[in-house]
């Protein structure tokens, strides 16, 4: 049981966080750092929750990533991005884009 043992979490394969950067890189068009500290920009927020559910990096890990935002700041941007997820259909419709081709760049 995955839950119980995370010692088979830990075997489990992530991708790591360049593709995540790449695959996000290729649906919107643009590199990560045209994106990174534009305001209300989905691109961010798209990296560094697939950061912390598919690469399974820590909160300050990607606040050093996303150019030294604190740890409060992550995880708050995550949750939000969860939240519009549910609600607004054209961001899941990019997020399963980005998933695609993060499957094609090679993880």
């Amino acid at each position: 049981n995955r839950h119980e043992q995370p010692a088979v979490r830990a075997l489990e394969a992530h991708p790591g966080i360049e593709a995540v950067k790449a695959a996000v890189e290729a649906v919107k068009g643009e590199r990560w750092e045209a994106f990174r500290d534009r305001h209300g920009d989905w691109g961010r927020d798209a990296v560094l929750y697939l950061g912390r559910k598919r690469c399974g990096l820590k909160l300050r890990e990607l606040g050093e990533l996303a150019g030294g935002i604190d740890d409060a700041t992550v995880g708050m941007a995550v949750h939000r991005w969860e939240q519009r997820l549910r609600q607004q259909p054209a961001l899941a419709k990019l997020l399963s884009q980005v998933n695609a081709k993060m499957l094609n760049v090679g993880t």
